[in-house]
This record gives structure tokens, C-alpha cells and sequence, in this order.
């Protein structure tokens, strides 16, 4: 057993002053825990697959403690998808009912042979409060399960956090949540940019994500188990918050718009993503039947859809 916990504070894209404070709140709070190793990275998000932080992460061999400007569940799923595996812990970001257990890749062969690693990953949202307090009280609670230590001792220190610097851009892709995948493939066959591809199993995967259009969500919406995210998407459902409903979603949007096919919506917005590229005859996703006449067009609906504050 490791005789440190790591923790993981991944600043956000663009922080804001506020944000940079409670950063460094955070950060000061927790270099006065010696049972943890502190290390600080840019956005989760958009981290290159093969660049440095990704790599420090891998290297991980125990616990680890993530705190991120996304929901628990899409930021355990980026590190899923970078090769960072584990248990997804409960916190207050993350309560009982919603965390999984890690049955995962419970298909195919490939997956079930997929080694999850015996450690916990526990993921804080730090959009949750404005204040650094909730945060070590739980981090707090997590060493002293662990280690039998009850509370920070005055004049000890882990040292200075580590601080990783590494160029980044934003990014967007999807991320799958292997609990929820079925692989149906309804996101194989709807998308047109090459982003998902199947393994030696035949398991759903997302193989070229920077090919995937920005801006672009249409698989989360067609996902029938609403296994897809992406995390810096707007509506809180597709981003991955776990007391939203997908499922819900799509019955609000059929309601708010008298009928309008949620499938008709993605394919709107894939077929906006494809820009100057012309429509794809052969695909039959696209030949949705337009809406009456006396209804709003689909680029308009898209528009308030997005304009949304659902």
C-alpha cells in the first residue's frame, strides 16, 4: 500500500480570479497534509493523450484524489480513456446511489480482460462551492479512513505542490461511459467524422477523438443509454452530471417542441458540423422528414435549444 494519496488539481481552461483563488486556497490546505501528494495540471479535458500530464497520471500506481472544473463522472471517465483506471469513489459530488461499481466492459472479451486496478479514484467538482473548506474536511475524512489519521497536525507538510506546465488547446470529444454502453453502435452509424471505431471484441470505442467536429453533440443525443459525454458541453445531461436525465431530456425537447424527433435535432447539428462538406447521400440519419411548414425550422429550434437553461 502506498504510504500517499495523490492528488490531482486540474485548473480550469480559462480561471477566473475567483477561480484562481480557491485554487490556491486548496492547494496551501492541502501541502500541510503529508499524507498526500499534491501535483497541479491544466484542464482534465484537454490534456494530450501521450503528453506529460497524461503520463504522470499513468504513473499513478494508488489512490488518487482528482479535483476538476467537471462532473465527478465525465472526469472519471477522461482518465478512463487515458489509460488512468480505477474505482470511482463517493463523495458529496458523487453521492452513493450514483456512483457505479466497476462491473465495467461487462462485454466482450477484450473488456473482460481489461485489468481495473484495485484503488479508488475519488473526483471533486470544484464549480460545487465557492469556499476550499468542504473539500479538505472530505479529503480530510478520505486520509483518515485510510490512514487512521484524524486531522491535519500544525507545522507538518508534504512539501511544496508539484506544478506540471504543459501547453494545451481546448479540445472536444466524446467520452464513453462503459457502464452505460451497450455497444449498439447507434454512435458508429450515426457519425460521419470517424470518431468511433470498434475493438478486437467489437466494443464500442472512440478511436479518433480529435476528428470529431467542436460544438458538435449528436451521438449524446442518439446514445440510447446515454452512455456519451462531453464534458464541456452546456447542458448539464450531455456534460455528465449524474442527477441528469438523458432520457428526460429528449421527452422534454419532444414536448417543447410539439414532435420535433430528438433525432432529427442531432442530425440537424451533424449536419451543421459538416460545414462546407455537403450532405452524405447514402446516409439515411439525415433523411429526416422535415417538420410542417407552419412550424420552426430546425436551425432555429437547434438555437433555442441551446439557448436553454435546462
Amino acid at each position: 500500500m502506498s504510504d500517499k494519496i495523490a492528488v490531482v488539481l486540474a485548473a480550469d481552461r480559462h480561471s477566473r480570479p475567483e477561480q484562481e483563488a480557491i485554487q490556491g486556497l486548496l492547494v496551501a490546505g492541502l501541502e500541510h497534509r503529508p499524507e498526500l501528494d499534491v501535483t497541479v495540471v491544466p484542464h482534465l479535458y484537454d490534456l494530450a493523450p501521450d503528453g506529460p500530464a497524461v503520463r504522470l497520471l499513468r504513473s499513478i500506481r494508488g489512490d488518487m484524489i482528482v479535483l476538476a472544473w467537471l462532473y465527478p463522472r465525465s472526469a472519471f471517465w477522461v482518465l478512463d480513456a487515458s489509460g488512468v483506471r480505477g474505482r470511482l469513489g463517493r463523495t458529496f459530488s458523487l453521492p452513493e446511489e450514483d456512483a457505479p461499481e466497476p462491473s465495467r466492459r461487462k462485454s466482450g472479451e477484450a473488456k473482460a480482460k481489461t485489468k481495473i486496478p484495485d484503488r479508488t479514484i475519488w473526483c471533486f467538482d470544484l464549480r460545487a462551492y465557492d469556499d476550499p473548506e468542504p473539500y479538505l474536511r472530505q479529503i480530510d475524512e478520505i486520509v483518515a479512513e485510510k490512514f487512521g489519521v484524524a486531522e491535519p497536525v500544525a507545522g507538518r507538510t508534504n512539501g511544496e505542490a508539484k506544478r506540471l506546465e504543459e501547453p494545451t488547446r481546448a479540445r472536444w470529444y466524446p467520452v464513453i461511459d462503459l457502464e452505460r454502453c451497450t455497444d449498439c453502435k447507434e454512435c458508429l452509424n450515426f457519425c460521419l467524422f470517424g470518431v468511433f471505431s470498434l475493438d478486437a471484441a467489437g466494443g464500442t470505442i472512440v478511436e479518433q477523438p480529435d476528428a470529431c467536429r467542436p460544438g458538435c453533440p449528436a451521438c449524446a443525443r442518439i446514445c440510447p443509454s446515454g452512455a456519451i459525454m462531453f464534458p464541456q458541453h452546456k447542458d448539464p445531461a450531455i456534460a455528465g452530471d449524474p442527477n441528469a436525465s438523458l432520457q428526460g431530456l429528449k421527452l422534454d425537447l419532444s414536448q417543447i417542441f410539439a414532435g420535433v424527433d430528438p433525432a432529427a435535432l442531432a442530425a440537424q447539428e451533424r449536419q451543421r458540423a459538416l460545414g462546407d462538406t455537403g450532405p452524405v447521400a447514402s446516409d439515411t440519419a439525415t433523411k429526416q422528414p422535415p417538420p410542417p411548414a407552419a412550424k420552426p425550422d430546425l436551425d432555429q429550434l437547434v438555437d433555442k435549444v441551446d439557448g436553454l437553461d435546462l
